[in-house]
C-alpha cells in the first residue's frame, strides 16, 4: 500500500511541474518614432501550428501567458501601421520574457501603389539609411564563438575586421579601431572593455552584460550628426528595462562570461518604474579562489557590475540612471632567462578599472514628439607594468 501511494505521489509532482513549465511574454507596443503607446494592437503567436494571441491595452502593454519553453516567431499588427514580424524570440522556463515593439506607420498614397518591406538591415534610428544593421542580445549570444561580446559579433559583418582573437578591437574598412565610438542609452563612452589599454577601445573580455541589452545598432559610415566625434564606426547600445510586473532572478555559468547573476523586478507598479542588476565574475577567479589548477599561474581576474533602473511614467518623465563598474587585472610572470613568451622570464602586470554611470530623461510632448537627454559621468583607469631579466647580470628591471 505504501508503494502505491509513492508512485501517486511522484505522478503527481511530475505532473505539478509539467503544467508549471510554461512562461509568459510580455511587453509594450510603442510608436516607433513618437514613442507613444498603441492600445488594441494584435500580438500574434505560432504554437503547435496555431495562431495564439492578445491585444494590447490602454498603456500598450500587452501579456503571452502560458507559452511553452522554445523559439517562436511573433507577429504584431495594428491598423495604420506596418506589420512587424520578430524571429527566434526565446521563452525559458526560468524567467518571461520581455519583448518591446516599436511600429512604424503606414503611409499610404491612393494614386499610386506602393510596396513596402521589412528589412533585418532597418536600424532603430531612423536617420541612418545606409551601412548599419541592428542587432539583438539574441544573436550576440547565438553568434559562434562571439563569447558573448557585440564587438566580436559584428567582426563577422562585411567591410569589419578583427586584427586578432586576443582582443575585441575592430576594424571598419581598414580604419584605425581607435576612432570607433560607443555609447550606451545615448552616452559617449570610452572603452567598455576589460583589460583596456590606454588610447584604445578594445579589450580581450567585454564588459557589457548581454543580458541587460536590447536590440542596438551598428553603424560603419554615413553617420548622423549626432554621432559628430565618430570617424570609423559607431555601437549605439541599449540597455532594456527590466520586468515591471514581476521579479525575477537568473544565474548562468560560462567558460568567458564567469559565474552570472542578474535580477530584474517592479519597483512601482503603477507607473511601471523597474530595475535590473547584472553581476559577472571571471570562472578562471573563482577556480582560482577554490584552488583548481587551470593549467597556468597566468590567471586572468575580472568583475563587473552593470544596472539599469527606470522611474516609470511620472509627471516630470521617465528618469533612468544606468551604468557599468568593472575591474581586472592579470599577472604574468616567467623565469630567468628573459623569455616572456616561453615563460622563462620577465614578466607582465596589467590592471584596469571602468566606471561609467549615467542619468537619462525622456518626456512626451505630444503625440508627434518627445524630448530626450542624457548626461553622465566616465571614469577610466589602466596600470601596466613590465619585468625584465639580464641573464649576464642577472639583474631585474622595472618599466
Amino acid at each position: 500500500m505504501t508503494k502505491h501511494f509513492l508512485i501517486i505521489f511522484l505522478f503527481i509532482s511530475q505532473l505539478s511541474f509539467a503544467q508549471n513549465n510554461k512562461q509568459n511574454i510580455r511587453g509594450v507596443v510603442i510608436d516607433k518614432y513618437s514613442q507613444m503607446t498603441l492600445p488594441g494592437a494584435s500580438i500574434q503567436i505560432m504554437v503547435d501550428n496555431e495562431k495564439k494571441g492578445c491585444s494590447s491595452d490602454v498603456n500598450g502593454k500587452y501579456v503571452l501567458t502560458d507559452i511553452s519553453p522554445d523559439r517562436y516567431e511573433i507577429k504584431v499588427s495594428f491598423i495604420g501601421y506596418k506589420d512587424v514580424i520578430v524571429l527566434n524570440v526565446v521563452v525559458t522556463s526560468g524567467k518571461e520574457t520581455i519583448l518591446d515593439i516599436a511600429m512604424e506607420e503606414n503611409i499610404t498614397n491612393l494614386a499610386e501603389v506602393v510596396v513596402t518591406a521589412n528589412s533585418k538591415d532597418k536600424t532603430i534610428n531612423n536617420l541612418t539609411s545606409i551601412s548599419a544593421r541592428t542587432f539583438s542580445m539574441e544573436e550576440v549570444n547565438r553568434y559562434s564563438g562571439g563569447r558573448s561580446d557585440a564587438a566580436r559579433l559584428v567582426a563577422n559583418f562585411a567591410g569589419v575586421s578583427a586584427p586578432d582573437d586576443s582582443r575585441n578591437d575592430i576594424v571598419i574598412r581598414g580604419n584605425s579601431p581607435v576612432s570607433v565610438l560607443w555609447r550606451i542609452n545615448g552616452m559617449n563612452v570610452t572603452n567598455p572593455n576589460h583589460f583596456a589599454s590606454v588610447g584604445t577601445t578594445g579589450g580581450a573580455v567585454s564588459a557589457i552584460n548581454t543580458n541587460l541589452l536590447k536590440s542596438s545598432d551598428f553603424l560603419t559610415s554615413a553617420f548622423p550628426s549626432e554621432y559628430g566625434n565618430a570617424t570609423a564606426g559607431v555601437f549605439d547600445l541599449g540597455f532594456r528595462n527590466g520586468n515591471s510586473n514581476k521579479r525575477e532572478t537568473t544565474l548562468q555559468l560560462g567558460v568567458i562570461t564567469g559565474l552570472e547573476a542578474t535580477t530584474e523586478g517592479p519597483l512601482n507598479k503603477t507607473n511601471g518604474s523597474s530595475y535590473m542588476v547584472g553581476y559577472r565574475y571571471a570562472l578562471a577567479g573563482v577556480a582560482q579562489t577554490l584552488g583548481v589548477n587551470i593549467g597556468t599561474t597566468a590567471t586572468p581576474s575580472y568583475q563587473d557590475l552593470s544596472f539599469n533602473i527606470n522611474s516609470g511614467n511620472t509627471k516630470l518623465g521617465r528618469f533612468t540612471i544606468f551604468g557599468i563598474l568593472a575591474t581586472s587585472s592579470i599577472n604574468i610572470s616567467g623565469g630567468t632567462s628573459g623569455s616572456l613568451f616561453a615563460s622563462e622570464g620577465g614578466g607582465h602586470d596589467l590592471s584596469s578599472k571602468i566606471g561609467i554611470i549615467g542619468l537619462n530623461h525622456f518626456k512626451q510632448m505630444n503625440t508627434k514628439s518627445y524630448f530626450s537627454s542624457t548626461i553622465g559621468l566616465n571614469y577610466s583607469k589602466t596600470d601596466q607594468t613590465d619585468y625584465s631579466f639580464d641573464r649576464q647580470t642577472s639583474e631585474s628591471y622595472i618599466g
